[in-house]
């Protein structure tokens, strides 16, 4: 009986399968759009990166809802937004325009995420005023609207899935 234990905490350490956390109920990257789950889907089977995005994402108190969008400024490709708490989890909402190609909504998708990986790791932020101060220590402004920041580790992200879906 001994010998099943070595083979069970090989199966514990290993990482959960980034497309069974799509479909778990618990799960923590989430999408009532038929044609954002199907792109979560390929995210997870042809990029490493979106994948890791989508596991570390499901070991948080962070639940997010992604969706399309119609009605972002016309600069904006994609945006998270922090959604009021609800219990013990933070929802937040990515959402991207609806005229993307696959890959580049798969891509702005992983930037998103990345993004909210960051908010998942400061656990401070709990409404919009913390938020804000948050991306003003760790991001930098981005051009043409009030209080929008990009970070370099979401800008990486999204170059990186897409390299990968390229691949």
């Amino acid at each position: 009986m001994l010998w099943l234990v070595p083979a069970l905490l090989t199966v514990l350490a290993a990482p959960p399968d980034a497309s069974a956390l799509l479909s778990s109920p618990d799960r923590r990257v989430r999408s009532m759009d038929r044609r954002i789950n199907q792109l979560l889907e390929i995210g997870v089977d042809r990029s490493p990166t979106f994948a890791q995005l989508v596991r570390t994402l499901s070991a948080s108190d962070v639940i997010v809802y992604v969706e399309r969008s119609r009605d972002l400024p016309k600069t904006l490709a994609g945006r998270l937004v922090l959604l009021p708490i609800a219990g013990a989890h933070r929802y937040l909402r990515i959402q991207i325009r609806g005229d993307l190609t696959a890959a580049e909504s798969i891509a702005l998708i992983g930037h998103e995420l990345q993004h909210a990986l960051e908010i998942a790791g400061a656990p401070a932020v709990r409404d919009a005023t913390t938020m804000l101060s948050l991306y003003q220590k760790i991001g930098h402004p981005s051009a043409g609207t009030l209080h929008t920041f990009d970070t370099d580790a979401a800008q990486a992200a999204g170059r990186q899935v897409r390299v990968e879906l390229a691949s």
